[in-house]
């Protein structure tokens, strides 16, 4: 266990001025708050606030946030008070354990949604100051190193936790010891066979490659200085879960992972570091596509390095990473080697613009999304992946995740750009919005008045600030959608029974109902029609005598057809007027994949619990299997927009060219072929099968008869799915 006195002079090394009184008071205060507990280990409570600050002294945190570590527990373990805190250690010190102490104090009802909210309070606690997420880092770590003497359970879930949040979270902050710390902490738990396996085999490894690790820091470290480079020359272990995860992500055996050790050269300047790449590309072929320059481009942690993989004595594949002294610390410490403290202990603004832009984005983030564990769900997306750089036309960079998209890009400029993308073009060229952007590229959106967000780019979307904006954007449509949808639905009963909307509407009978069925306004009762969620003959109920309804039930529907016997199930009638449809792109109205039903084709439509509203047509399963009461009249506008797909069977004889010519009937009729598949039979016959995307069942009918037409065709039938 760490004494009080090292973590006092370790802090005073880097900070000669640093208060050493108030951290040894604050050692008393958690001495004196902790006294006669014990950990799980058996060990005195104390040791850990003791081994949390000496960590915090290794990421150089101040006098204030040593102090903070000491006293990270007493708040949520003993009877002091934050009014106590405050008075004895000042409103800094007070501020960051009530910081710590919130993270920690949280419901144990619901797991998952604990570890949402968790998450949340850490991205807001990190807005507000730093120092209150690297304690809390430290604290998990320290946690991490004697967790054996927990329960399997907990042991499990910790681990699964520190894996998924705080080693990305210290990778996102660039303290590179503290995440793999974490990771391989984590890994020994969650799979303890495989991690002492692969201890094991790195082990004998580096004992067989000990003497080509010398050779090469040898050679380096003379190749350098024969240029005038003065360097330093080290060899580092990958560690462990590094290693698991590259052989799991690219299905590798440990054999074919050819970094297992990476050499690091720390220079003086920028200058020789890029020297240095090339003395050593002078003696040593680079291997293609494995240089990489995170000095001009650093990463969004702030590291900054040149990498490159050579083929090295042996022929063996060398990595080597080149970097000054200062790029070094940076890449170690991440943002705690840039901070500089002001007055109070807060991050210096220099540092804050530079260093905080991930945190704001999340805090950003985090407002729109009210749901904790959809918050969390989206940013594990961004924890963190390996990054692209692309340029717009101006020449500014962008940072996007690997993977993103022109969607990506068009919301990482403005949310009004986003809304309105209709395409992209990549260094000049018009690439598909599913295109994968590629670092370097300059990439310009192209706008359009008309275009708008639809659900598949919830697919493309990359960033949880994309996939955000287009959901809130599909949500507010959906919500003025469903409100239309529900008075179409409601207008077309009450009319049966001659009561106009509108007048229910504006004298209040339509409020008062809603209010009856606990809705603030009508606006909010159509709207829960509109979705399904809500069934409109209970509002019939609230607005229509009874025995009008008895009556109008026995009678049913004004044009209802008699019912067929039973050995011909009659196909679902509905009257005239009701819900009139001008497309397909309604969010709340879903057309039958099953049947296609085309505009021109005889349709019904029935409301589906919370997903509003399912068209089909009437000779179809799903149509015939529908709740009556469910049911709604509809029919198609004048001028319906959009194109569909149907599928048509061809029986035809097994000649040359008859499969041109039928594409050319299709082609004729104004129809595009989507997709084709085409069967022989046993009496020299051909089933074609065509997907074909046409705009009415009239278009679909001229089709077919061109088809007919064709020598050699036998039947042409469109099918039901």
């Amino acid at each position: 266990m760490i004494r009080i006195h090292e973590i006092i002079e370790r802090l005073l090394i880097y900070d000669p001025q640093a208060d050493a009184d108030l951290v040894n008071k604050a050692y008393v205060w958690s001495a004196t708050l902790h006294k006669g507990q014990l950990r799980a280990s058996g060990l005195p409570y104390l040791s850990h606030p003791l081994e949390v600050a000496g960590i915090l002294t290794e990421l150089r945190l101040n006098a204030p946030g040593i102090c903070a570590g000491l006293l990270h527990d007493t708040l949520e373990d003993s009877s002091t008070t934050l009014e106590e805190l405050h008075r004895e250690f000042g409103k800094e010190i007070a501020g960051l354990v009530d910081g710590v102490t919130k993270i920690s104090m949280i419901s144990r009802a619901s797991r998952p949604q604990a570890q949402a909210e968790n998450f949340r309070k850490m991205i807001l606690a990190m807005a507000e100051d730093l120092r209150v997420i690297l304690i809390k880092l430290a604290d998990r770590l320290h946690n991490m190193r004697t967790i054996d003497y927990l329960p399997e359970a907990r042991r499990f879930r910790m681990a699964e936790e520190t894996l998924e949040i705080y080693a990305p979270l210290a990778s996102r902050l660039g303290i590179y010891w503290i995440k793999s710390d974490l990771e391989d902490l984590s890994f020994r738990i969650l799979k303890p066979d495989l991690y002492f396996r692969l201890v094991k085999q790195v082990a004998q490894i580096h004992r067989a490659q000990q003497a080509g690790i010398e050779e090469v820091q040898s050679v380096l470290g003379q190749k350098l200085a024969a240029a005038g480079i003065e360097a330093q020359v080290e060899g580092r272990h990958k560690p462990f879960y590094s290693i698991y995860h590259k052989m799991e992500t690219h299905k590798l055996s440990l054999d074919q992972v050819h970094d297992l050790v990476a050499f690091r050269i720390l220079c003086q300047t920028i200058r020789e570091c890029y020297e240095a790449l090339y003395v050593i590309h002078s003696f040593w072929a680079p291997v293609p596509g494995r240089i990489k320059d995170y000095i001009a481009l650093p990463k969004p942690n702030m590291y900054q390095s040149l990498h490159t993989t050579v083929i090295g004595p042996g022929g063996q594949r060398v990595e080597i990473q080149i970097r000054t002294q200062e790029m070094h610390l940076v890449a170690e410490f991440g943002i705690a080697a840039h901070w500089r403290y002001k007055e109070g202990g807060a991050l210096a603004p220099e540092a804050d613009d530079k260093t905080l832009g991930f945190v704001k984005r999340l805090v950003e983030l985090q407002k729109e999304l009210h749901d904790p564990h959809q918050f969390l769900e989206s940013v594990k997306s961004d924890l963190f992946p390996d990054e692209v750089f692309v340029f717009t036309p101006k020449g500014d960079l962008r940072e996007l995740p690997k993977g993103a998209t022109p969607i990506d890009f068009a919301f990482s400029i403005h949310s009004a750009i986003g809304c309105q993308c209709a395409g992209a073009r990549v260094n000049g060229r018009i690439v598909p919005l599913n295109y994968n952007l590629q670092s370097g590229e300059t990439v310009e959106i192209i706008t359009s008045r008309d275009a708008h967000p639809v659900k598949a780019w919830l697919d493309l979307a990359k960033t949880a600030q994309a996939r955000n904006k287009i959901q809130h954007w599909l949500h507010g449509r959906e919500v003025g959608s469903s409100e239309e949808l529900g008075r179409q639905i409601l207008e077309a009963d009450l009319l049966r029974y001659n009561i106009h909307l509108d007048r229910a509407i504006k004298s209040g009978v339509l409020g008062r109902v809603a209010k009856q069925f606990k809705f603030t306004d009508h606006q909010k009762l159509l709207q829960a029609i509109g979705y399904g969620k809500f069934p409109h003959r209970k509002v019939l109920a609230r607005m229509v005598p009874h025995d009008r309804l008895r009556r109008q039930r026995l009678a049913g529907p004004p044009s209802a057809k008699r019912k067929a016997p039973a050995q011909a199930p009659a196909e679902p009638t509905l009257p005239e007027g009701g819900l009139v449809l001008q497309g397909f792109d309604d969010p709340l109205i879903e057309f039958g994949a099953c049947c296609s039903p085309l505009p021109g084709d005889e349709i019904v439509a029935f409301t589906k619990e919370g997903q509003g509203v399912e068209v089909h047509r009437p000779q179809c399963a799903r149509a015939r299997e529908a709740d009556p009461d469910r049911l709604l009249p509809v029919h198609w506008g004048e001028r319906v927009k959009g194109i569909r797909t149907v599928t048509i069977e061809v029986l035809c004889a097994d000649r040359p060219g008859l499969l041109a010519q039928m594409g050319g009937a299709i082609s004729e009729a104004h129809g595009n072929i989507s997709r084709a598949l085409v069967r022989t039979t046993d009496d020299q016959k051909a089933v074609n099968t065509f997907e074909v995307e046409v705009k009415s069942a009239g278009q679909l009918r001229r089709m077919i008869k061109k088809l007919e037409k064709i020598e050699g065709v036998i039947s042409v039938e469109r099918l039901k799915a």
